[in-house]
């Protein structure tokens, strides 16, 4: 007799029928409870309580109500048993219904009585493995006795739900030093490009990994997705899974109820951790405010206690310490968002950063006191300057290393490289460099650098047109017509300048991007650990992954990887795609001549198609219909999307968003102007505003604009 056969006799006798406390007022609620979704609900609150990551379920991977048993984590088992519910689903799909045996009879009596043969048909190949958490929550309820106070003051401060406060249960059981395989990290469990936005990510400080400092900018984008979505339920998804790709689901389906939009949506990147997103946070809400119930009596982690005080000067980790009588070791455990690079001297503690100090390791009681008796030889006013090279045809890290005289793990270390293996021609690399080297740029020879990928180029301070014109041999003029300048010589730092049309260096840019998508699917087979645990979007997958399952558990992880690959748009919910007539929106910054580069066809065809005179602008919100004669809409897709995921890094590389301010429109206001003097590009107004007509401004009219702060390295 099969395993699963006692268990589910048991479990059929239970009541599984679970009231789920909060949802008694759903209709007034900030978090309504569908109907569709409570069967989620209750299998995510058995995952939470009745399995540890030494068990699990398997269970249907669409209809959550169905669980077919609860078995240890031993690969053989879960495939061998796993089958057997399979082959016993495709005998009853073949339309048996008497002679059944007792296994086939237990799993039918787990679906309605009116079970289709097609439906049980699909269900034997749907039969999915999910890992229990139980023990993991209980660690996650501990360690959120550290932040807990401090989360909730900051969603207080903001106006928005307390219930958000629980959000680390679902992405990181509230390990500060979470990171997936997709890349997302800290706590809060951000990507790179959507943490830009609203803290400092670089190779010197990366405040996603303090839970601190991280929770500002996860409300920030709470709160963006939820004034671009209009509900909760929809921007708690967004976190997941995008706000542009819960807009377009929105569009799809008609509906902004999430209810609906979780069982109708059938985007391709929407998997099955994207459409449990809320039902997880719901149950892992459920079982916070009750955990006493489902665990007993937990000690919780104390707040750690900190004197914090920003920096007036750039300091060497290794003189602050001496300086404050604390080991290097404790500052580095109480200011993880500090990078390698500061650790190993390469790079001083930034001016402007807010060092902690434990309470009870500062017996004077003054850290500010203690940093103004900082000796003058420690402090300067500017931070190292950062050595560089310059990748070169035939370069590997290896060979960048052994010629500068370091290794290869610090070079990935203060480059933050994703691959060790992986450098591109023209990519520029800091080299470790120690208090009072030299800055060079170093390139191999004198002749011309090589074009990026992206076709772009960052000006640096002490860059002309022709400086740059010279070193990647291109003309002045070529600069000046690509970038629309008006003045040769109005160039700054920061800027982001275009080297060559933009039609070649997208389709360049777009093959690389495929390489990448590659490499991120080869390497959803496995989890990625920091400290002691590593959490996946949506939690689903353990701690210490062995060996045994990574065969197991790499189908349950494919298909929720997969919306990372174009995770570096997420948070921005325009519509890139293309109608099913052909047509697209008009997006901020886009011009016909952007369209004809990735359709690869004049301009003069789509006004033709559009009937445009020559002179007759392009309206940001209006449609325009293309010609794909010469290329498919996936390609025009993915040139699109590279060109405004450039440009978005390239901004958010220079500032970060810090919170946003309501503005009420004045007579002779321009939009234009306005934006300028907040150095708010018209995309991101645009994001902010998803609502608004850019052609009937009119006075009164409320407007947000996100206040941004330039960064400083």
């Amino acid at each position: 007799m099969r395993r699963y056969i006692s268990f589910q006799l048991s479990l059929l006798l239970s009541i599984s029928g679970l009231i789920f406390p909060i949802a008694a007022n759903a209709a007034e609620s900030d978090f309504p409870v569908p109907d569709n979704i409570r069967p989620a609900i209750e299998f995510w609150i058995k995952v939470y309580t009745e399995a540890d990551t030494e068990s699990g379920f398997l269970h249907d991977a669409e209809n959550l109500s169905v669980i077919y048993t609860k078995l240890n984590r031993d690969r053989t088992t879960i495939n061998n048993t796993r089958d057997d519910i399979a082959n016993d689903l495709r005998v009853l799909a073949s339309g048996k219904r008497s002679g059944l045996t007792r296994s086939q009879q237990v799993i039918l009596d787990l679906w309605p009585a009116n079970v289709s043969n097609d439906r049980l048909a699909k269900a034997a190949n749907s039969v999915r493995w999910q890992l229990g958490q139980r023990d993991r929550f209980i660690e996650g309820l501990q360690r959120a006795g550290a932040y807990r106070e401090h989360i909730e003051d900051v969603v207080r401060s903001k106006g928005m739900p307390i219930e958000l406060a629980i959000l680390p249960h679902v992405e990181s059981s509230f390990h500060p030093g979470a990171y997936s395989s997709a890349a997302a990290t800290g706590m809060w469990q951000f990507v790179r490009s959507t943490a830009q936005r609203f803290m400092r990510v670089d190779y010197i400080v990366d405040e996603r990994l303090d839970p601190y400092t991280a929770t500002f900018g996860a409300m920030e984008l709470l709160e963006f997705n939820h004034n671009a979505l209009g509900t909760w339920p929809l921007a708690l998804t967004a976190y997941n899974h995008g706000a542009n790709g819960i807009a377009r689901a929105v569009r799809d389906v008609g509906s902004n109820d999430i209810g609906r939009i979780i069982d109708e949506y059938k985007g391709p990147r929407f998997g099955f951790a994207s459409r449990n997103f809320y039902p997880q946070f719901l149950a892992a809400l459920q079982v916070d405010r009750n955990y006493k119930e489902y665990f007993g009596d937990i000690k919780l982690d104390s707040h750690p206690g900190f004197y914090e005080e920003e920096m007036e000067s750039f300091v060497s980790a290794e003189d602050l310490a001496r300086s404050l009588n604390v080991s290097v070791a404790d500052l580095q455990r109480d200011n993880p968002a500090l990078q390698p690079a500061v650790w190993s001297g390469t790079k001083r503690i930034p001016k402007g950063y807010a060092i902690k100090v434990r309470r009870d390791e500062l017996p004077s009681g003054n850290l500010l006191a203690s940093l103004n008796s900082l000796p003058l030889t420690s402090l300067y006013s500017e931070q190292i300057p950062d050595l560089s090279y310059v990748v070169r045809q035939g370069d590997s890290l290896s060979v960048i290393a052994e010629r500068y005289n370091t290794t290869i793990s610090e070079l990935v270390a203060i480059n933050q490289l994703r691959d060790r293996n992986t450098i591109r021609i023209g990519q520029q690399i800091l080299l470790p460099q120690q208090d009072g080297s030299i800055p060079t740029l170093v390139v191999n020879d004198g002749s011309p650098l090589e074009i990026p990928a992206n076709g772009l180029y960052e000006v640096r301070r002490g860059d002309t047109l022709s400086i740059i014109a010279e070193r990647y041999q291109v003309s002045v003029d070529s600069l000046v017509s690509l970038n629309a300048l008006n003045n040769s010589s109005m160039i700054y730092p920061g800027q982001s300048l275009r080297l060559r049309s933009n039609e070649v260096s997208v389709t360049t840019t777009s093959r690389r991007v495929a390489t990448v998508a590659e490499e991120d699917l080869l390497e959803d087979s496995e989890i990625d650990l920091v400290a002691e645990t590593s959490i996946g979007r949506g939690g689903e997958v353990g701690v210490e992954l062995d060996a045994t399952l990574e065969a197991v558990e790499a189908e349950v992880m494919a298909e929720e990887n997969e919306a990372q690959l174009l995770v570096d748009l997420s948070a921005d919910p325009a519509d890139y795609s293309v109608a099913s007539d052909g047509s697209i929106e008009i997006q901020a910054i886009e011009t016909l001549g952007h369209y004809a580069d990735w359709l690869g066809i004049k301009t003069q065809v789509l006004r033709n198609i559009n009937g445009l005179a020559y002179r007759d602008p392009v309206m940001i919100g209006d449609r325009l219909r293309l010609d794909f004669s010469k290329v498919d809409r996936a390609t025009f897709e993915n040139r699109r999307r590279q060109f405004h995921r450039d440009l978005q890094q390239q901004y958010f590389t220079t500032y970060r968003i810090q919170q946003t301010e309501e503005y009420s429109i004045k007579r002779r206001d321009f939009l234009e102007s306005l934006t300028r003097q907040r150095s708010v590009p018209m995309w991101l107004f645009r994001q902010y505003n998803p609502e608004v007509n850019f052609e009937r401004l009119q006075i009164g009219q409320v407007v947000v604009f996100p206040v941004v702060q330039r960064v400083s390295l």
